[in-house]
């Protein structure tokens, strides 16, 4: 498993910027089809409701083609509109930081069981080293 620095992690800011700037959409329109689909008073079954469960899964297919490559990298996808926790070491201690779309850098870190909830600021960056283990 990777453990990111925070400069690490930073330089991915760019990438992450730009992969759910293009993702982000998708899921905004995946989130109301799902709204209208799944409600208890959903449409009846129609040649326009099918086409928008086949456009759900299209657009689907497409947050995960564009997400999949960012897990292999070992970035762990809290949230399809943009919230990437990258694992890492503070000391001895198995850590997330945390970036969120619309952030400049990776300046936040939480405990693995915190969340996003309990992030804190990063106040050294040399507190997280990077360290690779197979």
């Amino acid at each position: 498993m990777r453990f990111f620095s925070v400069e690490e992690a930073s330089r991915l800011v760019p990438l992450l910027t730009k992969t759910f700037g293009r993702v982000r959409p998708w899921v905004e329109r995946v989130q109301k089809l799902a709204e209208v689909l799944d409600a208890p008073e959903a449409p009846p079954d129609t040649a326009e409701v099918r086409g928008w469960r086949e456009e759900r899964e299209q657009l689907l297919e497409r947050i995960r083609g564009e997400l999949g490559p960012l897990q292999e990298m070992g970035l762990e996808i809290k949230g399809a509109d943009g919230l990437v926790d990258f694992h890492a070491r503070r000391g001895e201690e198995p850590v997330y930081l945390c970036w969120r779309y619309g952030e400049n850098a990776v300046a936040h870190w939480h405990d693995l069981k915190a969340g996003f909830s309990g992030r804190r600021p990063i106040d050294s960056p040399d507190e997280f080293e990077p360290t690779y283990l197979s």
